[in-house]
C-alpha cells in the first residue's frame, strides 16, 4: 500500500511540473484557442487595441499556452530583490516550491504585467499561494 501511494504522488508531480512546461508558440493552421465555453477566439490583438498598447509604454507579445497577443508592460522595479509584495510595483515572486518549506525567502519584483509559469508570491518573507499560470 505504501509503495501505492509514493506512486501516486510521483504521478501527480510529474503531471503539475507538466503543466509548467513551456510549450513552442503556435504555427500557422492551428485551430483558434476556445475559452471557456467552448467558443472560438482570436489569438490576434485588433490594430486599435496593438496602437493603443504601444502607445502606452507596452509591448505586443504573445504569452502563454495559448499564444494569444497581449500587451506587456514592463515594471520599472524588475529583478529587485523583496520579501514582499508591497515593495514592488507588480509581485514579489519566488519559486513555486519554497512555498511548501515555510522558511524565509527573498523573491524578486515580476518583470511586467503578464505573469505566467510557475511561481509563489512572497508575502512577510514567507512564499505563499503557488501557482502555474499558463
Amino acid at each position: 500500500m505504501r509503495g501505492l501511494r509514493y506512486l501516486a504522488v510521483a504521478a501527480l508531480g510529474a503531471i503539475v511540473l507538466g503543466a509548467c512546461t513551456p510549450q513552442p508558440a503556435p504555427s500557422e493552421g492551428t485551430p483558434a484557442p476556445e475559452d471557456a465555453a467552448g467558443q472560438s477566439f482570436s489569438r490576434d490583438m485588433s490594430a486599435g487595441d496593438k496602437a493603443s498598447c504601444t502607445a502606452g509604454g507596452g509591448t505586443v507579445q504573445r504569452r502563454g499556452r495559448a499564444g494569444v497577443e497581449q500587451c506587456v508592460r514592463p515594471f520599472a522595479d524588475a529583478g529587485k530583490q523583496c520579501t514582499d509584495s508591497a515593495q514592488c510595483q507588480g509581485k514579489c515572486v519566488g519559486d513555486a516550491g519554497a512555498a511548501a518549506t515555510g522558511g524565509a525567502v527573498t523573491g524578486q519584483c515580476q518583470a511586467d504585467d503578464r505573469l505566467f509559469g510557475c511561481y509563489a508570491e512572497v508575502k512577510g518573507g514567507k512564499a505563499v499561494n503557488a501557482i502555474c499560470v499558463d
